[in-house]
């Protein structure tokens, strides 16, 4: 099993109208790709609900069987699309990918 997670953070400044319009907008892109690919096994996207400097806005957290499908999850046109559509959204992205 391979978990994928992905942490975004917005680049500053962002007042909190901006930081809830752009977590909201990455929820929308994001959160219906694990309904749409039968290959994820488990899919959830969250927005930060603390308000410390360190932490991120919005992750995805999925699990694939296999490292062969996350890497077909990260090729997939309906994958594509999502991060073209976020690419608008100023942030910065940290990813881990690991084996369980």
């Amino acid at each position: 099993m391979v978990k994928h997670i992905v942490i975004f953070k917005l680049s500053p400044p962002v007042t909190p109208e901006e930081r809830e319009q752009s977590v909201m907008k990455l929820k929308e892109i994001f959160g219906p790709l694990g309904n749409r690919l039968k290959y994820i096994i488990e899919y959830r996207t969250g927005v930060n609900i603390t308000d410390v400097d360190h932490a991120g806005d919005f992750v995805i957290d999925a699990t694939f069987a296999s490292v062969a499908d996350l890497k077909r999850y990260q090729s997939s046109e309906p994958h594509r699309d999502a991060v073209a559509a976020a690419s608008v959204i100023k942030k910065a992205k940290l990813v881990v990918d690991y084996n369980f």
